[in-house]
């Protein structure tokens, strides 16, 4: 590496040598006073200048691509420090693990003041209560000591308060203590770090709440994500927290995209990628087993203790949260006026406003929670009074509030902040539910939001099934300017089958910098306006913003249309984000190039991954390329446990060709089962072959049902040769007219053996025209009973054109009736030079009879 750094250098250093060569000679030959003749030195000078000319151009482009990587690497440092400095630090240093017991900073709700204890007695941590053991805690630790090795991305989903921050903290701390400790405030911060090149190895980096990473213009990517799990040498952890419900709404593939193929983007496309990296842990109700450990600290922890004499179905963080406490104030409250503001803050919340909710919208909805009569008698400062109602604490001390005052400014209130315990409780007794927020609702709520608040409000209003307000909300946004607003506009559109439209609002998202909108554009361009050119340039311009499914589609285009350079060079580039797909794509890409080491590197990168599409296809490449039956069994194995339906017919027929018969039973019934209609065929076959006719039947039959030719054939000839002749009629028929010309020629047969020379003659002429020789000669046959020698003889003639002897003997007795005897002695005999012993015996009898 050092090496390839230095040689352009030295590519620099040796004409310079031979500048300073040829322009000294001159001078020295003078001092030195010896004979060069002028001639010489003339070109010797001349050579100098011409040195000198080559010399300074390749100075100068050295010496600016020096200045260019310098200036990268400033700005990659500047990047660095700038996301630096918006993280937790320790005199100016990236917090440990170990070091960092704030609980707010972590994100752990706020606990029930401990009670009848003074500050200067207190042993325990005012902010964290003890801390009660759950039930995943050792898998969740396994996992963590595993992944220290080679990193990884681990996801705890449970609803609100029921300890999920907690458990995660409680999980690194305990695992990993001295590993730097990563808590970027949003997704923009993370990538900057991991573009930047900052040194990420052991380190973990903290994503509470992660849905606020994963979202909105300045999202996390898949691709980033890929890339800091990639590097097995510079391990990290990822550590996340998440609801249940946005865990499922993000999720959720949104109508009319086509992930397998690409050729849609939706809305969490990003997201669900990057959820799906993660090992997932669920934390829902506390268990039997975690109230018996908690049980056993109420004489460490007397917050423990106060709980527990309250114990219910709900969990004990929830408690320790006073969740029972904010949820009675909120449900039977006796202020409508507190309870109206509160219920406004959790509905826009639940609508996905962000936390910060501004007093105006908390007005605007808060009005339509309030009946006519208290509306009526409201005073001047009715919402003042309220705001401070619903912000009173719960308890005596403590700050556990329904509502609390929020703001970046000192002295200044942005809005309030609602308990995610509320927002989470939607019960019947709960004052409204999600289903009870109404056109009206979300009308007034899209009024009063910010532009920006806009954005994710129309998400959700997108995945409720509300496609009116959702268009509302984003073209607010989208007037404001914000990109992701106007790429949903286009999303939206686009899922409506307004092309048009779709491409207006993706073509101003895309030229705002939106890469979604740049890669869905090329999308529409291609499949749906057949414009492949503009497609390449939108990909093109995506593919160079990180967006690996561009990277990977640009690559698909470009080798279609040829370009396999340009397509190679992509697929490394999407492969380099961690995207199997795109490793496989490139590996298959080598294969075709000659490229067999490149190729077996990928398919194993790939695989290595878990993806079974690359795991079957180096299957295939060993067992073909170089002939490593054992290690293709490998792959296949694997493979087909991933659920690869491919996999296992191979499998199977791997097996069977090693006459394990039982492991290739066990792998071709696994694919069948999974609807291979080609391992369903080989049953049939398998079974038939051991004399199993009823087992080989049921296997033909399926494959049969499911648009199988061959076993539509071979279900025929076994129904024939039990006697089912109607049976076996129904399925030649159906091969046949699938196009199967064995079935047409059978079918002739059983016709012909039915007396109904007209229909064996139709399927004869079929299976004839379709190449079958011996339909070939049967229509010859049957042509001639019938009288018509010219067919016979067309007929004939092509069948012995395959090498028939049957019809090169029938041919040649038509000729001779015909008075062509010398045609018919002519064909014979070049059949008998070519080895055909039966025409040859015939040629010998006509031979003997002419003698």
């Amino acid at each position: 590496m050092r090496w390839r750094k230095l040689r352009p250098w030295f590519a620099l250093v040796g004409p310079l040598l031979a500048l300073l060569v040829v322009t000294a000679a001159p001078a020295g030959v003078k001092a030195g006073e010896l004979p060069w003749p002028k001639w010489l030195v003339a070109g010797v000078v001349a050579a100098g200048g011409v040195l000198l000319a080559v010399w300074t151009p390749l100075v100068q482009a050295r010496t600016d691509a020096l200045a260019a990587r310098t200036t990268r690497a400033a700005e990659r440092d500047a990047q660095a420090e700038a996301a630096l400095n918006r993280l937790p630090a320790l005199k100016g240093k990236v917090l440990l693990v170990k070091d960092v017991a704030d609980r707010a900073l972590l994100g752990i709700h706020e606990a029930i003041p401990l009670p009848g204890v003074s500050a200067s007695e207190q042993v325990l941590s005012p902010e964290l209560p003890t801390y009660v053991l759950r039930d995943i805690d050792a898998d969740l630790r396994t996992v963590l000591e595993a992944r220290s090795k080679t990193g990884g991305f681990v996801l705890l989903v449970g609803p609100a308060a029921v300890g999920k921050t907690r458990c995660a903290y409680e999980a690194i701390r305990a695992v990993l203590p001295h590993w730097r400790l990563f808590m970027p405030p949003d997704g923009a911060t993370l990538t900057e770090l991991v573009t930047s090149g900052t040194n990420l190895k052991h380190s973990v980096v903290w994503l509470n709440e992660t849905q606020n990473f994963v979202t909105g213009s300045d999202r996390l990517r898949a691709s980033t994500v890929r890339r800091m799990l990639a590097d097995t040498t510079r391990p990290l952890i990822l550590i996340g927290t998440i609801w249940p419900s946005v865990y499922n709404q993000l999720r959720t593939p949104a109508i009319g995209t086509d992930e397998e193929n690409d050729d849609g983007q939706d809305l969490n496309k990003d997201a669900r990628e990057v959820l799906e990296l993660a090992r997932r842990f669920s934390l829902s109700r506390w268990s039997d087993q975690e109230w018996e450990r908690a049980e056993e600290l109420i004489s460490v922890d007397p917050r423990i203790n106060q709980v527990l004499r309250h114990r219910s179905h709900i969990g004990l963080a929830q408690m320790l949260s006073a969740a029972p406490e904010l949820i009675h104030r909120w449900e039977q409250a006796d202020n409508p006026f507190g309870q109206a503001v509160i219920t406004a803050a959790t509905v826009a919340r639940r609508c996905s406003h962000p936390a910060t909710v501004p007093v105006p919208v908390i007005e605007a909805l808060a009005k339509q929670f309030l009946a006519g009569n208290e509306r009526a008698i409201a005073g001047e400062e009715w919402l003042t009074e309220a705001l401070m109602w619903a912000c009173r604490p719960v308890h005596n001390s403590g700050d556990i509030a329904p509502l609390q005052a929020f703001g970046e400014s000192m002295g200044q209130v942005d809005g309030y902040q609602v308990s995610d315990i509320l927002v989470d409780h939607e019960t019947q007794s709960a004052p409204i539910t999600q289903e009870q927020i109404n056109p009206t609702v979300w009308e007034s709520l899209v009024e009063w939001a910010t532009p920006e608040a806009c954005l994710p409000i129309g998400t959700r209003a997108y995945y409720v099934d509300m496609p009116v307000i959702a268009a509302a909300a984003w073209k607010r946004a989208a007037d404001a300017g914000i990109a992701g607003a106007m790429f949903n506009l286009g999303f939206l559109l686009d899922t409506q089958g307004e092309a048009e439209g779709a491409r207006t609002w993706y073509t101003r998202a895309a030229e705002a910098g939106e890469s979604r909108a740049m890669f869905n554009l090329g999308n529409l361009l291609l499949f749906k306006q057949d414009d492949s050119e503009g497609a390449r340039t939108w990909w093109q311009r995506a593919a160079e913003t990180g967006e690996a499914v561009a990277m990977h589609n640009l690559a698909k285009l470009m080798n279609d249309q040829g370009d396999v350079e340009g397509a190679r060079t992509w697929y490394t580039r999407a492969a380099d984000t961690g995207r199997p797909e795109s490793m496989h794509n490139l590996a298959k890409l080598m294969d075709d190039q000659g490229d067999v080491e490149g190729a077996r590197t990928w398919y194993t990168r790939a695989a290595d991954t878990g993806y079974g599409v690359a795991m079957f296809s180096l299957g295939n490449f060993l067992r073909v390329r170089q002939n490593d039956t054992d290690g293709a069994r490998t792959l296949y194995t694997r493979a087909a446990n991933t659920g690869h339906t491919g996999a296992m017919y191979n499998l199977g027929k791997l097996l069977h060709t090693q006459d394990d018969t039982e492991g290739a039973l066990s792998w071709y019934t696994r694919a069948a089962d999974a609807g291979d209609t080609g391992a369903m065929f080989n049953l049939g076959h398998l079974f038939n072959d051991q004399g199993n006719t009823e087992g080989a039947r049921t296997w033909w039959q399926r494959a049969a049902e499911a648009g199988d030719t061959g076993a539509m054939f071979n279900l025929g000839n076994l129904l024939d040769d039990q006697g089912d002749v109607e049976g076996a009629r129904t399925w030649w028929q159906r091969a046949a007219e699938a196009g199967d010309a064995s079935a047409m020629f059978n079918l002739g047969n059983l016709l012909d053996d039915q007396g109904d020379t007209d229909g064996a003659r139709a399927w004869y002429t079929r299976a004839a025209e379709a190449g079958h020789a011996s339909a070939m000669f049967n229509l010859g046959h049957l042509l001639y009973n019938q009288g018509d020698t010219e067919g016979a003889r067309t007929w004939y003639t092509r069948a012995a054109d395959t090498g028939d002897t049957d019809a090169v003997i029938n041919l040649g007795n038509l000729l001779i009736s015909q008075g062509d005897t010398e045609g018919a002695l002519t064909l014979w005999q070049r059949a008998a030079e070519a080895g055909d012993t039966e025409v040859a015996a015939a040629l010998s009898t006509v031979n003997e009879a002419e003698v």
